[in-house]
């Protein structure tokens, strides 16, 4: 159900919702200052097709609180359609091209250990074919989160599994993760021990990233620590043959911490990926890459000069909050230094639904908020929470960024993941207006959905140069089952690029690549959009080719790429916009890439959902 619950929406059998109406209105006239209650009351009359008018005056939710604050165009589900709207618990999701020929590919987990991990392929006409068992995936189960990178730098997608999330606070999260190699012909190999990846710790955070520019993506595996035994943090070294060697230790990064997000970035522009870790109930960490150890202590250490990373936390000023959970770096406006964002949760227990439904109410809301912490250039940041308007109660598990009207501003989708079954609130929209506010489009865009949200991808899945919206709307619990969604973006008319990077001397990735392009406005001046291969949110993977915004530029003046092995720099100029094309490092000029835009509306068969 979308929030505002309307037209089809209503209840066809309304019984429960009648009796539930009904109750609500009796416990509110013994527990008038009840906000859950009266949030509730206006759920049911929603059902019912009585809101706002059965509702008395008294408890009604003005209707006014629900109103976008931008006319963004209406996003449509056609996952069921599709045949995408996997049935499913809390887990992953990537979208991006996994067997190679030039159109992006879903791949879905759910995290109940018997639950298997589904790989839908893009026929390129429209339409998607279930590839699960032809991929090699039969057997290969559960995974709270999904994370994709060419680790052997072969030229296809490979894929890290993480599990065991939340079940080590029972003392039952030792479960092994899981590297699935791509085969380069459309199926997957678990290779998890012989590339010396096996280990039993619980976690979702997982994160790639070549935090020691030798053109070979390592990992970095965030555990969750409740207490003893304690489940340190593993950052692995791609040795370049296949296998990884745990370094965390001798990195400084092994601390332990109840770790749900980890996300790489080189915040201070020095060339070297920094780490920032979102710890739940405990101040998040921000380690900054030293890089290579002295000399000295590489001679020591066999030849090999270890790495080295410092938390500078305190310094920076990036600790907060404390219930946190999604996280990721991106440059929100544009002046080319990376900016964090930290995703809030509140907790399993207290009135979570309440201090979300105060806001609603325009009432004072309690509880831990998100942080948007503004890049200032000179290793701190500035938190800019309060005045872009993010400051409100949101009970966010998985989360995302994109460009949802090619603006060149990145927008984020922030999903609500609370496990109570009882808890229903909206998942929630926001689109960047011009690097200075957020603004809800929850509403208007059709994003409000009252399931629980978790993965979230955005990608140009249909090849009209615009982003879509992936999204896993399964519960934590086995009864809180859901049917995942693909919000297909209507588009604003503004102009777009989309740019396949491949490293050469980096990682064949170009993970951690920066791009910088130079637009003339419609007025004749000239606006910078800046952009990070590699960049997304720690629940939830987006497609690695970069699908950048234009707005309502006359011309694309140039595309200015930093690989990030070398920091060498080229420049191209006047590129076409509204194409897609591929640039591959220290080649002379980018390859246009002809990809014919894919009608999914029309290929989508009748309504009908997955399992």
């Amino acid at each position: 159900c979308l929030l505002p619950i309307r037209g089809s929406g209503i209840h066809v059998l309304q019984r429960g919702s009648r009796r539930a109406f009904q109750e609500y209105l009796a416990l509110l006239e013994e527990h008038p200052e009840n906000v859950e209650y009266r949030w509730l009351l206006n759920l049911a009359a929603m059902t019912l097709g009585e809101y706002p008018d059965k509702v008395p005056a008294r408890w009604v939710v003005p209707p006014a609180s629900f109103e976008s604050e931008y006319p963004l165009p209406r996003f449509t589900d056609l996952a069921p359609g599709l045949g995408l709207d996997r049935l499913g618990l809390a887990g992953g999701a990537i979208v991006d091209d996994l067997n190679g020929d030039g159109h992006l590919d879903v791949l879905t987990s759910s995290w109940g250990l018997l639950d298997p991990i589904r790989y839908f392929q893009n026929n390129a006409d429209g339409t998607f074919t279930d590839r699960t068992a032809a991929a090699g995936l039969t057997g290969v189960t559960g995974g709270l989160h999904l994370a994709q990178a060419d680790y052997d730098n072969d030229g296809d997608l490979d894929v890290a599994v993480p599990r065991g999330a939340w079940v080590g606070v029972a003392g039952q999260g030792n479960h092994p993760n899981s590297l699935l190699r791509n085969n380069g012909d459309g199926s997957f190999e678990d290779v998890t021990e012989e590339a010396g990846l096996l280990s039993l710790h619980p976690t979702q955070a997982v994160a790639w990233g070549d935090y020691d520019n030798d053109g070979w993506l390592d990992l970095f595996i965030g555990n969750e620590s409740t207490g003893k035994p304690e489940h340190p943090s593993e950052l692995y070294r791609n040795n370049g043959d296949g296998t990884f060697t745990d370094v965390a230790a001798e990195a400084g990064v092994a601390a332990p911490g109840f770790v749900k997000g980890a996300t790489w970035g080189d915040y201070d522009n020095d060339g070297r990926l920094d780490l920032y870790l979102s710890r739940f109930g405990q101040k998040n960490v921000l380690y900054r890459n030293l890089g290579p150890a002295a000399a000295a202590e590489g001679e020591a250490a066999g030849g090999r000069r270890p790495w080295r990373f410092a938390d500078v936390t305190t310094e920076a000023g990036v600790a907060e909050p404390l219930k946190s959970f999604a996280t990721w770096f991106w440059d929100y406006d544009n002046d080319g230094w990376l900016d964090l964002f930290v995703a809030p949760f509140l907790g399993f227990v207290g009135r979570n639904q309440a201090t979300v439904a105060a806001e609603y109410l325009g009432l004072p809301a309690q509880g831990e908020q998100p942080r948007l912490y503004r890049n200032r250039g000179d290793g701190t940041f500035e938190d800019v929470t309060r005045a872009v308007r993010l400051a409100r109660p949101m009970l966010v598990m998985g989360s995302n960024f994109g460009d949802l009207d090619n603006d060149g501003f990145l927008d984020l989708y922030l999903a609500t993941g609370e496990p109570n079954l009882g808890t229903l609130v909206p998942n929630r929209m926001f689109r960047n207006d011009n690097g200075r506010t957020f603004q809800d489009v929850t509403t208007a865009g059709g994003f409000g959905h009252l399931q629980k949200g978790h993965a979230i991808a955005f990608a140009d899945i249909d090849n009209d140069g615009d982003q879509d919206v992936y999204a896993v709307m399964g519960g934590a619990y086995s009864g809180d089952r859901y049917w995942n969604a693909l919000f297909q973006n209507p588009g604003s008319g503004n102009h777009w690029i989309t740019l396949r990077l491949e490293g050469v001397e980096s990682n064949r990735s170009a993970a951690g690549a920066r791009l910088r392009l130079v637009v003339e406005t419609g007025d004749g001046a000239e606006r910078t959009i800046h952009a990070t291969v590699g960049a997304t949110g720690s629940f939830g993977s987006s497609s690695l080719q970069q699908e950048i915004g234009l707005g309502k530029a006359r011309a694309l003046r140039s595309v200015e790429v930093t690989w990030p092995r070398t920091g060498k720099v080229q420049v191209f100029r006047n590129l076409a916009m509204d194409r897609v094309f591929k640039i591959r490092e220290g080649s002379p000029g980018p390859v246009p890439v002809e990809l014919k835009r894919l009608d999914l509306s029309a290929a989508a068969r009748p309504h009908r959902h997955q399992d």
